[in-house]
């Protein structure tokens, strides 16, 4: 659903453009219109506002000024100046604020209607690159949860990408800018952190936890552990011990 909310003291032009003309067009459900920017302003923290058409000159708050405000809102609509004026000493403060077009009085339906449509558009763009995103999130999250269940077998990155039905290589990009770190680098967290709790609470040699944890060798392993936490597994593991012992007197 798509909320415009006109900004106009005009209340003639403010009647005119919510009655007569065909928001439906530009994929606007929902017209909301203010005759001030304060009522405005109120509209804009009550409502889920999308586009805002606003009058350029208003008083005391004008449509600059109500551009700013939303500008530092998490939820940012688009704004849509309307001026009767080229008033170019407003355009640099116009693009700094992020405002998405200008309308110049007096216009025609298709003139405002069009620049309203743009914005639905782009509205609508960002709208479905959001969901793409999110759905990306959730990819990210089936597969580190996958790593982390399945980090003691020797598993690939195709076996991953299998399971979620993704080309290695894309999976490979997705998981590095999403988390910062390439499949090995995870899959090795993952064992080292497994590595860690089996140390503590096990009775198991540093050999066999190489092997429970997904390691075919145990040299490397105690290589790849100490490189992560500046001792080898033997040592952390009197060290983890000492500390426990403290802790219990």
């Amino acid at each position: 659903m798509c909320t415009l909310l006109i900004v106009e003291d005009e209340e003639i032009l403010l009647e005119r453009l919510i009655k007569t003309v065909d928001w439906k067009i530009a994929g606007v459900d929902k017209v909301i219109g203010k005759t001030s920017s304060e009522e405005a302003l109120n509209v804009v923290m009550t409502e889920n506002v999308d586009v805002i058409l606003t009058d350029i000159r208003m008083p005391i708050i004008d449509g600059l000024d109500l551009a700013e405000f939303i500008k530092n809102r998490q939820k940012r609509p688009y704004v849509i100046l309307m001026s009767a004026y080229k008033e170019f000493e407003y355009a640099h403060r116009a693009i700094k604020l992020g405002v998405m077009d200008y309308v110049l009085k007096p216009f025609s339906k298709e003139e405002v209607l069009e620049a309203v449509k743009r914005a639905v558009e782009k509205l609508n763009t960002e709208n479905i690159r959001q969901d793409i995103s999110n759905c990306y999130e959730d990819v990210v999250e089936i597969v580190l949860n996958f790593i982390t269940v399945n980090c003691s077998r020797q598993i690939s990155l195709n076996d991953v990408a299998e399971y979620v039905h993704l080309h290695p290589v894309y999976l490979s990009r997705l998981l590095k800018n999403r988390t910062g770190k390439t499949f090995k680098e995870i899959l090795t967290e993952a064992r080292l952190k497994k590595a860690e709790k089996l140390l503590k609470n096990s009775s198991l040699k540093h050999y066999e936890i190489a092997e429970a944890v997904g390691f075919s060798d145990a040299q490397y392993f105690s290589q790849v552990f100490k490189k992560a936490y500046g001792m080898t597994p033997i040592e952390w593991r009197r060290k983890a011990t000492e500390i426990e012992t403290k802790l219990k007197i």
